[in-house]
């Protein structure tokens, strides 16, 4: 039973993540905080989908509603931040990231994902020695570095100037088998 409720979670999320739930998404962070006349305005929706997709970004816990305004959560923040990265606008021209946004997005998403890890492992293993994870994470750090490293090698990417660029080769890469 437990592992059907997992499932039916993960199914909600795949299923909400269409084109009217991410509107409000990124008009909720575009905005930070925002009242619900103001995010259907923005949005544009017919009001049914409009509230069947808040109701439904409530349920999952990405957006939260304080008083007459709605916010993202973390999680939201980080679905949000991730759908930039990934080129997801609003609007129908692609604009570019900054690129210093871009690294901060990156970098806030990351550590979430591990604020999250190291919840889950403390629920699961009842404590957690920071120091050493820490130190192992610096050490993951240098394996990062020598995986950019062996791509670059392989002509996928370029490392200069403390930078890293895409070649066109990357192009070809299906990212879902990018470790494999």
């Amino acid at each position: 039973m437990e592992a059907d409720k997992k499932q039916d979670v993960v199914y909600k999320i795949f299923r909400l993540l269409r084109e009217n739930a991410i509107k409000i998404l990124m008009a909720i962070r575009e905005n930070e905080k925002i009242r619900w006349k103001d995010l259907q305005d923005i949005t544009a929706l017919p009001t049914a989908t409009f509230n069947r997709a808040l109701a439904a970004l409530q349920e999952i816990h990405f957006i939260k509603k304080e008083g007459n305004f709605y916010m993202l959560t973390w999680t939201g923040k980080l679905v949000a931040d991730g759908l930039l990265l990934l080129g997801w606008r609003m609007t129908e021209e692609m604009e570019e990231i900054e690129d210093i946004v871009a690294e901060k997005l990156l970098a806030k998403d990351i550590v979430m994902a591990i604020i999250f890890l190291l919840f889950v492992s403390l629920k699961k293993r009842g404590k957690l020695n920071i120091s050493e994870f820490e130190k192992e994470l610096q050490k993951e750090m240098s394996i990062v570095k020598e995986i950019f490293r062996d791509y670059e090698k392989e002509g996928y990417i370029e490392i200069k100037d403390g930078w890293i660029f895409a070649k066109d080769k990357i192009n070809e890469v299906d990212l879902s088998k990018i470790f494999s």
